[in-house]
């Protein structure tokens, strides 16, 4: 960040600006990249009160990456041995143990470590995905 941060905020936007469409990555498999895009996306977007509308496809396929990510790894593996998650909006259903039911993006959230709304999930497991992780 410090490398590349302009003299000023709109400096900062220009150099952005000129790479924005570059099309090198870093050497990670997409569905990581797509993990960082979403979940750093609603980072800033969801304090802002800014809903963006992902490509399903997207979404379904991060949280697949987190689900069977191993937790040293930051991901959520370990937690479908505990709770059942079911995307109310998305063919995806893992884990077992209580249900939790809400939307791909909401799940993603959550098992990425994230605050969710408490209304945006259901089912006799969300207590348990929502309680703050070790």
């Amino acid at each position: 960040m410090e490398r590349e941060r302009g003299a000023s905020p709109q400096e900062t936007l220009q150099r952005l600006r000129r790479v924005a469409s570059r099309t090198s990555t870093p050497p990670a498999p997409l569905d990581s990249r797509l993990v960082e895009q979403v979940v750093h996306g609603e980072d800033i977007r969801r304090p802002l009160g800014l809903a963006h509308p992902y490509p399903p496809v997207a979404v379904a396929r991060s949280l697949r990456l987190q689900l069977r990510t191993p937790a040293s790894f930051r991901g959520a593996k370990e937690l479908t041995a505990r709770v059942r998650l079911t995307a109310t909006d998305a063919e995806l259903s893992a884990g077992n143990g209580p249900e939790v039911r809400g939307p791909a993006l909401s799940l993603l959230l959550a098992v990425s470590g994230r605050q969710v709304v408490r209304e945006e999930l259901d089912g006799p497991g969300a207590a348990a995905l929502l309680a703050p992780r070790r």
